[in-house]
């Protein structure tokens, strides 16, 4: 039989787990902390461990930090203080519980956080009505979407049920007997579910009861916001975070068919460019117009060119004109590496350089730096030239030769040569990620070293829609499969709150 949404599991991984499917602890906050550090003496692990980790506070923390999200600047182990990268509502008090995950390697016990139920997160912190006693939701799916979900129930015949908006007809009706815990109540499409407990006794006899909340989308729980604290030294980064989707059906021929990803992007319908042709090879910011772009954000974003498959990142809209940065990230294959490249180097095209980049990732694909003859492939950033590195060049590190040129670097954003934009090409707002699958192997997933390190042999795309998706073959009854979320930060990027890391499944 075809698995229910609710048999979709997501997961939080961690590195510091053991074996797969290991709770996530729960961390204690000790005396000092503030909105911009937590104080903890339960993290044992050495300093900078937890840079670029992800927590959030559970529900037995301080009222106005449950289900709390933060990202880490940096962990120091000696003065036992977390710095976060965005103020906390209220500065936690000893006491206060959260949880912690950095990396990949092993996927934990833990829920990714779904949407937020008037406000709250119900799975750290269960939202109950006024009206309909008894129930608890403890998990809001985001296939409801945003909006107002009504919760329904008929206390005549015990049945519970559940609709979004204020009209139109509510979904499936679940007839309660008993206590139970995690029960799924459907909408009419069958897709989205809100998870309840129920209280038996506690439910109201003979009339009927609605409670209305507003569905929102949480921030900061899978794609943190602190591109402007990370890019504030002059150079662009991208970020690699791992969630693991499993599904939960209990025979292995239960197959998810046909597994389909793709992510949500910024609001904002298709337009064509009116004016303004742009060549692939432009070093310096630029400016075009479009014929309508009223609907799109005006700060921030990208911007994905269908008619060429192409990005570009604009800085500012005002109006239809979009100002746009320069293409200063690109792709060199290279040959003969003999000196190990690291990402963060300078390279450049003589000992005295007239062109130089910045390494942002090494893939080394064959071979090896001491033998002199590894093979892969450098995306560079911060490019001071116009011109591109040649074909069978000789890149330098200093005085040294390092690797040779294995073919003409390429401008472009997000692994795509960058290619010349003109008038009616269509243009809309694109997601700020690139997804790429990681199969498991014996429970174990791909472990960078940090979250500013790809995880090599994943291949990352752009899947902005149900027609356009990422498609894993199928996924048995009790299978895994790691999705990798990459997210290209350029230099000089203003933190955002509205980064959109939603992740969008379907199968059959």
């Amino acid at each position: 039989m075809i698995p229910t949404p609710d048999l979709l599991g997501l997961y939080y991984p961690s590195k510091e787990l053991a074996t797969p499917g290991d709770a996530l602890p729960d961390r204690t906050v000790g005396s000092g902390s503030t909105q911009l550090s937590i104080v903890t003496t339960s993290l044992t692990q050495a300093t900078d461990f937890w840079n670029g980790a992800v927590g959030f506070f559970g529900g037995s923390s301080t009222t106005a930090l449950r289900g709390v999200t933060f990202h880490v600047r940096k962990w120091d182990k000696e003065s036992n203080k977390l710095q976060i990268a965005s103020p906390l509502p209220v500065s936690p008090v000893a006491g206060d519980v959260f949880k912690l995950f950095v990396g990949g390697k092993t996927a934990s016990s833990q829920d990714v956080l779904s949407m937020k139920v008037s406000g709250r997160q119900p799975e750290a912190d269960g939202v109950a009505g006024t009206n309909v006693t008894g129930v608890t939701i403890k998990k809001a799916s985001a296939m409801l979407g945003e909006g107002t979900l009504s919760v329904y129930f008929n206390g005549a015949t015990k049945a519970l049920s559940i609709r979004m908006g204020t009209t139109g007809d509510y979904g499936p009706e679940t007839i309660l007997t008993g206590n139970v815990t995690a029960l799924p109540i459907y909408n009419k499409d069958l897709a989205g579910f809100i998870l309840v407990d129920v209280v038996f006794a506690s439910l109201r006899p003979s009339s009927a009861y609605t409670d209305t909340f507003t569905l929102t989308t949480p921030k900061g729980n899978l794609i943190p916001n602190m591109e402007g604290y990370e890019t504030n030294d002059g150079f662009g980064r991208t970020r690699y975070h791992l969630v693991v989707a499993k599904n939960k059906a209990t025979a292995s021929l239960d197959a998810m068919n046909c597994f389909s990803i793709w992510t949500g992007k910024p609001t904002g319908t298709s337009t064509t460019q009116t004016s303004g042709t742009m060549s692939p090879s432009y070093a310096a910011p630029q400016t075009i117009s479009v014929s309508n772009a009223s609907t799109w954000p005006t700060r921030g974003f990208w911007v994905y060119n269908k008619t060429k498959k192409d990005f570009r990142y604009v800085d500012y809209r005002s109006g239809n004109t979009l100002y746009l940065k320069a293409i200063d990230w690109g792709v060199y294959t290279f040959r003969l590496g003999r000196v190990a490249i690291q990402p963060g180097m300078m390279i450049g095209n003589t000992a005295t350089p007239t062109i130089t980049a910045i390494v942002d990732q090494v893939h080394v694909t064959s071979g090896s730096w001491t033998a002199g003859d590894a093979t892969g492939t450098l995306i560079l950033k911060k490019y001071t030239s116009t011109s591109f590195f040649g074909s069978t060049s000789n890149l330098y590190l200093g005085s040294q030769i390092a690797l040779t040129g294995n073919g003409v670097s390429t401008r472009g954003f997000r692994g795509v040569q960058a290619q010349t934009w003109q008038s009616n090409d269509v243009l809309e707002p694109a997601s700020d990620l690139d997804l790429g699958v990681n199969l498991p192997v014996s429970g174990y997933f791909l472990d960078p070293a940090n979250e500013n390190t790809a995880p090599e042999g994943v291949t990352f795309g752009h899947y902005p829609s149900q027609e356009e998706c990422l498609i894993v073959e199928s996924l048995m009854g009790g299978e895994s499969v790691g999705i990798w979320l990459r997210q290209t930060i350029l230099d000089g990027t203003q933190a955002r709150e509205d980064i959109d890391g939603s992740l969008m499944f379907a199968w059959f």
